[in-house]
């Protein structure tokens, strides 16, 4: 059964459909969370209230073709507010390690890709949060613009000024660190 039906027959009160689409997005929306708070147990919280609140207002959703923008929506809404009532200072650190297990851990391109994801990870946590969650949607979530415009409730145009901008700003911090002198003009200059 593709997504769409689910989502239709969880919008009816199966119990089943509303398990499956949460096993489709929890990952990612964990992932979304936790980058957008750095802290893992906030971004669980965030994913339980999002979950909760999707359920509880799942019949209000006109066209289920829009569930990933809705979804994301409540998500990103969801986050502002622990954000902003915890005041939330983002530590760094590396959330794709578990991700890597399978990969030799002493090699040389291994650290370096580690370290590459951790000094980009904490790029990103310096911007503003509405810069880091459009940063997020759009490449760990692969959003497209319209999806984000959606899902934070803007216009188009305030996503792509923010995704310029955040660019502007992450080129900015990496060409300035020591880790990534060279690498960073090498491949955009």
């Amino acid at each position: 059964m593709e997504e769409l039906e689910w989502i239709k027959k969880m919008q009816q009160g199966d119990d089943t459909a509303f398990f499956i689409i949460y096993e489709k997005y929890k990952n990612a929306a964990l992932r979304t969370a936790y980058l957008i708070t750095g802290n893992r147990y906030t971004g669980e919280d965030i994913l339980q209230e999002t979950f909760v609140q999707c359920c509880l207002h799942i019949k209000e959703l006109k066209d289920p073709t829009t569930f990933k923008a809705w979804f994301y929506k409540i998500l990103t809404r969801t986050a502002w507010k622990f954000a902003k009532k915890e005041k939330i200072a983002v530590p760094v650190e590396n959330l794709f390690e578990t991700i890597d297990e399978s990969v030799e851990e002493d090699s040389e391109k291994t650290f370096l890709q580690k370290e590459e994801r951790r000094k980009l990870l904490e790029a990103i946590n310096q911007l503003d949060l509405k810069q880091r969650i459009t940063v997020i949607l759009y490449y760990y979530n692969e959003m497209s613009v319209s999806e984000i415009a959606k899902a934070t409730g803007s216009l188009e145009g305030t996503v792509k000024s923010r995704l310029f901008f955040a660019r502007k700003k992450l080129y900015q911090k990496l060409k300035a660190d020591a880790f990534f002198k060279g690498r960073v003009c090498e491949k955009n200059g």
